[in-house]
């Protein structure tokens, strides 16, 4: 896999955000996404926008849906833990996302669910 590559998440604006979203661009709305993960202020907006596309039809959108709530949970950024897990949960029986959906589920049990 000598084409995996480190690449800086740029800030998205909240407005090209909605844009980039409703592109139909695989590209755009994963990089969209993952600006969403790490940037933006309307958490309830970003985590259900990568529960809605945890359903595209296109691979690289799904692997980046499943990634990114993952990140909302490292980085401590506020989410329904619950309401992510059963998502995510849903989304591991898909093969070709089960990998980075179960890395999430961990990231998500580990960091953003709160058992006493």
């Amino acid at each position: 896999m000598k084409d995996l590559r480190y690449e800086e998440v740029e800030f998205v604006s909240h407005e090209a955000l909605h844009s980039e979203v409703e592109s139909g661009d695989p590209a755009r709305i994963s990089k969209a996404l993952y600006s969403a993960s790490r940037y933006e202020d309307d958490w309830k907006w970003t985590q259900d926008q990568c529960l809605r596309f945890l359903k595209s039809e296109h691979l690289s959108v799904r692997w980046t849906a499943a990634t990114c709530l993952g990140d909302l949970a490292f980085f401590k950024r506020p989410i329904e833990a619950v309401k992510v897990l059963e998502a995510l949960l849903n989304a591991r029986q898909d093969p070709t996302i089960a990998d980075p959906v179960q890395f999430s589920m961990n990231l998500v049990r580990e960091f953003a669910l709160r058992i006493n």
